[in-house]
């Protein structure tokens, strides 16, 4: 026995007995050390699956199958296999209809019949539309429907799509005993909205649901339409972008289980519609604006001849366009006409935006910067212009426009109204003859010269600017503009100096008078409508100077016509005159005649014989007489003989026999005339004593004067002698006392013919003029 009391450590050892139970195999206890509860293999897959009713052996729950209960029955809640067929061993479903699978049949999907996009601005302002665009889908999934547009932005969106999806058609079997219920149709709808840029950056997406259609509310057999908007978009679009719109309705359904398997849902299949709007706001260009042509380089427009007498030839190739490429082209040709200001423009552009041509033809392009052509026939001569649209994909245009004159029926003539002349010429002989500076001679044929179609028309002058028109009420205003306009080749928009439709002469000229046209013309393509030439050496009388001017119009048509011009500087020879005194008997016993035998000029010939009396005493011309030669020739040695008939060059005749009757009252006076040979006949008259008065002055009316004509005479004399001393001035050949003049008084006193005192009472001139 231990000393229990002992503070130290001890050992103790003791013994333990402890008594173990077990189950027979298969058994386990249940907790009460009674082994009642038979084991089995994977608890027969639990309690879910099946249960354990003796050791080894399960008893499978409804849904599985196999030894242990671990097998998922087939057609079963557990493993429904609806639509479909069940065999011992699988499930087989109609048409490859389960979720492994994604069958190509067409009937499984649902089908999208109407996918429409409206697209447009409402402006807040105006409280009205600008544009809408109503846009739909391209039927096939794979294919998308591409619009292209200029217009940067919108406000008003809507989507409106139907779909359909028909199981009917798709004859599935009879639904099993495990299906307590079942539905297929449309269970998604929704419309996708992107923006890109053109390097594929985003700049919206959004998702619009539509409503109506959920997985436990699929619609079938009937049409689902969808409509929604966005309201709220406030994007502007710049060239490049590309607004997205993918229309997409899903189908699927769901399946009721007995036994509480609960509802379980078809994985659906998707239908899409795609519409890309892209944005596109540059103009069409040429390839040579950007060295893009291919050789030979291509005219923008080319007209084969813009002056012509033929048909109108067009043709234009090389157009490009960045983003949408150019889709059509279409060409109307205006006849011009006069404007208020002189120059030519398009008709009614005044009164509407955009006037309707006399034709207008389109062409679609098949090749990027392909060529086309187009021939018109003009039913009038006139000034067209063809002007020449290039529309791209999104309605942006490029115009181009070029001139032609179509003509085939004018030329060129003269109007005499502006006669071609000499202007150094003499005005009295017509401008035909020159008699100062033998080297220096000037000539003018303005206005002479025309093409009275051309002219009239104003063929030829500036072109107005075509006027900018067409509004799309939007950010396009006024865009028919014409960005190409015809600055080159004959007939541009600038005007061509002209004269009444001439546009250059060629001038030649030399001494002498040849009548063929000149070898050469010293002057081509000359412009002025005058010219002053100088020679080196002087004409001599007699001598001539042609000179010929070809006019030319823009046609190529021409007119030649040439002037001759004498140079005579020296003054006609006039015949000896004979003056004849007391050839009529009257009161005063006093008429004279003077006779002109005839005149010549060797050089130029005589035109032109004029006289002229005038009283002295008034100055008043009592007489005034001119002879003219119209078509006059120089006749060189020979006379014109006044006293007989002259036979004229054209066949007329000149009569007449220039004798001049002096009366006693008639004074006469030197008459000047530029140019003219002056042979001055003087009558001196002497009174004598005899007719001597007192000292007075009287004024007598003669009776042979016109009515008015006064002959004042102060003159006295104191002796008969003095007075009737009569002395005579030569008068031409006339040299002796007259002895023929019987000068009478006031009262018809015979005066003395007594040579003693005289004065000069007047004189005649007779003028004698050369070509």
């Amino acid at each position: 026995m231990e000393d229990k009391t002992c503070c130290a450590w001890g050992n103790i050892n003791v013994e333990i007995r402890y008594q173990e139970y077990f189950c027979c195999s298969g058994w386990r206890h249940n907790g009460s050390e009674v082994c009642n509860i038979p084991v089995c293999p994977y608890d027969c897959g639990g309690s879910s699956r099946g249960s354990c009713i003796s050791p080894g052996v399960c008893r499978c729950n409804a849904g599985y199958t196999g030894t242990y209960c671990i097998e998922v029955a087939a057609c079963s809640f557990r493993k429904p296999c609806y639509p479909g067929y069940c065999t011992n061993t699988a499930c087989m479903c109609t048409n490859k209809f389960s979720p492994e699978n994604n069958p190509t049949d067409k009937a499984y999907y649902p089908s999208i019949e109407q996918s429409t996009l409206n697209f447009g601005y409402f402006h807040q302002v105006k409280q009205m539309p600008i544009y809408n665009m109503t846009i739909d889908s391209a039927m096939s999934t794979d294919d998308v429907e591409t619009f292209w547009t200029n217009r940067r932005d919108a406000n008003s969106i809507n989507f409106t799509f139907q779909s359909i999806f028909s199981p009917s058609a798709l004859n599935f079997p009879s639904r099993p005993d495990y299906i307590v219920q079942y539905a297929f149709g449309i269970t998604k709808a929704d419309v996708n909205v992107r923006v890109t840029t053109l390097n594929n950056g985003e700049k919206y997406n959004k998702v619009l649901s539509c409503y109506g259609v959920s997985r436990d509310n699929p619609i079938n057999e009937h049409l689902y339409r969808c409509d929604t908007s966005i309201d709220d978009f406030n994007i502007r679009f710049d060239s490049g972008d590309t607004y997205s719109v993918t229309f997409r309705a899903e189908n699927g359904g769901f399946r009721i289980l007995d036994n509480g398997g609960g509802k379980q849902y078809y994985t659906g299949r998707s239908t899409t519609r795609k519409i890309d709007i892209k944005f596109d706001t540059e103009i069409p260009y040429h390839c040579t604006e950007k060295s893009e042509c291919t050789y030979p380089v291509s005219a923008m427009m080319s007209v084969q001849n813009d002056v012509t007498t033929a048909p109108i030839q067009i043709s234009w190739k090389g157009w490009k366009d960045q983003f949408s490429k150019v889709a059509r082209y279409a060409l109307e040709v205006f006849k011009l006409v006069k404007g208020r200001d002189g120059t030519l423009k398009e008709p009614y552009t005044d009164l509407v935006p955009n006037p309707v041509p006399i034709t207008i033809r389109e062409f679609n392009e098949t090749t990027e910067g392909g060529t086309h052509s187009f021939t018109y026939q003009p039913n009038n001569p006139g000034v067209y212009s063809c002007i020449l649209e290039i529309n791209d994909r999104a309605n942006n245009s490029a115009y181009v426009r070029r001139f032609v004159i179509y003509d085939p029926i004018s030329s060129v003539t003269s109007d005499e109204s502006h006669p071609f002349y000499a202007t150094s010429g003499n005005p009295a002989a017509n401008y035909e003859w020159q008699n100062i500076n033998p080297n220096t001679f000037t000539f003018t044929w303005k206005n002479h010269f025309l093409n009275k179609l051309h002219g009239d028309g104003n063929f030829l002058a500036r072109i107005s600017l075509f006027p900018d028109s067409l509004d799309d009420g939007g950010d396009r205003n006024a865009y028919k503009t014409i960005q190409y306009d015809d600055t080159e080749g004959t007939r541009s928009r600038y005007a061509i100096p002209n004269e009444r439709g001439i546009i250059k002469y060629d001038v030649a000229y030399n001494i002498g008078k040849d009548q063929s046209s000149p070898q050469v013309y010293q002057h081509q393509n000359y412009r002025n409508n005058s010219i002053e030439i100088f020679e080196h050496q002087n004409l001599r009388d007699g001598n001539s100077y042609t000179i010929w001017v070809k006019a030319y119009d823009i046609l190529g048509n021409t007119k030649e016509e040439r002037f001759v011009l004498h140079y005579d500087s020296s003054k006609p020879y006039v015949s000896s005159e004979e003056l004849q005194k007391n050839v009529e008997e009257d009161k005063m016993n006093f008429t004279s005649s003077v006779s002109i035998l005839g005149a010549s000029d060797p050089h130029s010939g005589v035109k032109r014989i004029k006289y002229r009396f005038r009283a002295q005493s008034m100055g008043k011309v009592i007489n005034d007489r001119e002879y003219e030669y119209l078509n006059p020739t120089r006749f060189c040695e020979s006379w014109i003989l006044m006293d007989f008939q002259t036979f004229l060059p054209d066949g007329q005749t000149l009569q007449s026999e220039m004798i001049f009757k002096v009366q006693n009252w008639v004074i006469l006076d030197y008459v000047e005339a530029g140019g003219s040979y002056h042979l001055q006949l003087y009558t001196l008259i002497i009174r004598s004593g005899a007719c001597k008065r007192p000292k007075e002055t009287r004024e007598v009316t003669n009776a042979r004067s016109p009515p008015g004509d006064l002959m004042s005479r102060s003159d006295t004399y104191d002796t008969v002698d003095d007075a009737c001393n009569t002395a005579y001035q030569e008068l031409g050949q006339i040299s002796s006392p007259s002895n023929y003049d019987q000068l009478r008084g006031p009262n018809n006193e015979l005066c003395h013919d007594k040579r003693t005192s005289y004065n000069k009472e007047g004189w005649v001139v007779v003028s004698i003029l050369r070509l």
